[in-house]
Formats: C-alpha cells, sequence, structure tokens
C-alpha cells in the first residue's frame, strides 16, 4: 500500500477518533486509541499462529491445570459480578429500551455511567479471554486453535473498543450482557471438567453450545428491531453490522453444533442400526 494512501486513512481514522469518540470514556485505558487496540491484536494473533506455536515445537507441554482452574474461577465470579451490575441498570432503568436505546453521549446520569462501567468491565475481560488460546499453544493443543476461535476472540476485541469508544450506553450494550451470562456458564463448565468430572457434564457441554446459538439468535433480533423500527434514531450501519455478525456467528456455532453433536449422533445410530440387521 502506497504512503500517502496509509497516511489519508491514518488521518481519516485519526479525526473520526477526535470528532466522534465519547467524551464520557475516552480517558479510560484502552479507548480512543484504536492503534494500542490493533497492537494487542497482532500481537495476539502472531503469537498464537506463529511464534507460540514455533516456540513449543521441541519442547514439553506445560501443566497448567491449577493456573487454568484459578482463571475459571475469576472468569466465573467476574462475568457473573458484571453481569448482575449491568442487568440491575438496564432492568431496572426506566430510561433504558430493550427496543431501542440511542447514543447519548451527553447522558451522564448514575444509572447511565453505572451501565457504562459495566460495559468497560465486560471490554476488560475481552482482553482477560486471550489467555485462552495462550495456555492452549502453551499445552500444544493447537488442533483447538480454530479459525473460529480465533477469529472470535481478536474480533471482540476490536469490536467492543469501537463499542466502547463511540457507542457506549447504547442499544449495543445488550451484546455485552447476555454474552456475560452465557461465559460464566461456560468457564463454570471449564472450571467443573478440570476437576474430572467431564464424564458427568457432557450433557452440560452440549447445552452451553446451545445457549451460545440462542445468545446470537436473540442479539440478532435485537439488532434487527432498528433495522425495522428506528425510533431512537441508532446509527442503522452498526445496527446493520450487529445483525449481519451475529447471524455469521449463529452459522458458525450452527455448523460447529452439527458436526459435533448431530451428525455423530445420526451416524451412531446408523452403525446401531447396522449391527442389530
Amino acid at each position: 500500500m502506497p504512503p500517502n494512501v496509509v497516511a489519508y486513512i491514518y488521518g481519516l481514522v485519526r479525526d473520526l477518533y477526535d470528532q466522534h469518540k465519547d467524551p464520557r470514556v475516552s480517558h479510560y485505558p484502552l479507548i480512543g486509541n484504536l492503534w494500542s487496540v490493533m497492537a494487542i491484536i497482532g500481537v495476539y494473533l502472531a503469537f498464537v499462529l506463529h511464534f507460540g506455536p514455533k516456540w513449543m515445537e521441541h519442547r514439553r507441554p506445560f501443566e497448567l491445570k491449577f493456573v487454568m482452574q484459578l482463571y475459571n474461577v475469576i472468569q466465573v465470579v467476574a462475568n457473573t459480578v458484571v453481569f448482575i451490575y449491568g442487568m440491575c441498570y438496564t432492568i431496572f432503568n426506566p430510561g433504558y429500551s430493550f427496543l431501542c436505546q440511542p447514543v447519548e453521549h451527553e447522558n451522564t446520569t448514575p444509572q447511565m455511567m453505572r451501565l457504562i462501567y459495566a460495559s468497560y468491565g465486560y471490554y476488560m475481560l475481552k482482553y482477560l479471554d486471550l489467555l485462552d488460546t495462550v495456555f492452549i499453544v502453551l499445552r500444544k493443543k493447537n488442533s483447538q486453535v480454530s479459525f473460529l476461535h480465533v477469529y472470535h476472540h481478536a474480533g471482540m476485541i476490536f469490536g467492543v473498543s469501537i463499542f466502547m469508544t463511540f457507542l457506549a450506553g447504547s442499544h449495543c450494550s445488550m451484546l455485552g450482557l447476555v454474552n456475560l451470562l452465557v461465559h460464566a456458564v461456560m468457564y463454570a463448565y471449564y472450571f467443573a471438567s478440570s476437576h474430572g468430572a467431564v464424564k458427568h457434564l457432557l450433557w452440560w457441554k452440549r447445552h452451553i453450545t446451545k445457549l451460545q446459538l440462542l445468545q446470537f439468535g436473540y442479539l440478532t433480533l435485537h439488532f434487527l428491531l432498528v433495522l425495522l423500527r428506528n425510533p431512537c434514531n441508532f446509527p442503522v450501519f452498526i445496527a446493520f453490522i450487529g445483525f449481519s455478525q451475529n447471524i455469521f456467528m449463529f452459522a458458525m456455532f450452527f455448523d460447529f453444533y452439527y458436526k459435533t453433536y448431530m451428525r455423530k449422533a445420526r451416524k451412531s445410530e446408523a452403525n446401531t442400526k447396522s449391527a442389530l440387521s
């Protein structure tokens, strides 16, 4: 890419951030500076896709059982606390609309600021989530570093940073709150399975995927409501991105669910019938 094009794009992004960033949160760490966020994503991708596996190539896998158990406990507690805190200031806030919540940079009411604090807590947890992949690489479970896994973690960092910079407290807030609940359940499963309870919790794993599908289905509807009727003048382009992204994630997770559970069940049933015939 020619240097003048790079300079032009850099200027556009800088002006966008300078003119439209939310003054209520612009002083928070990792908000209002796209380059620092992109640098973290770049380091993450470089490690999990290249340098990490190469570094571990001739080393024995790390034993991280206790570290991961502690990590899972922290995730369960943090996601649960932030979820409850955030929901208290949406459900019990008469000024918050689940149908169409506008972007209001001038809204500094205590209820709105507490919702923004919860959203920022959620944003910080997305960085903590990156350790999932780091642990996978250090344990030499590289087959688990799928496109869906890496895309989801890197994409969430980028997407939530944009949300916090420009759209804090708006219609997008519900995405974070729903995701917090899903992650609390998911990390509780990881913690239980690390204690050898996998055989007793296999049914739970399948239903966690169903919960994730329900999450993406609800969020698709959540953004579709704004596309169909937009009384709060929420940015239609952002609503469309939210709508299409959640359809994409639903399709990706459904493909995983189908291949992991439905197709295997059909093959098992077919093999059983073949053995009995």
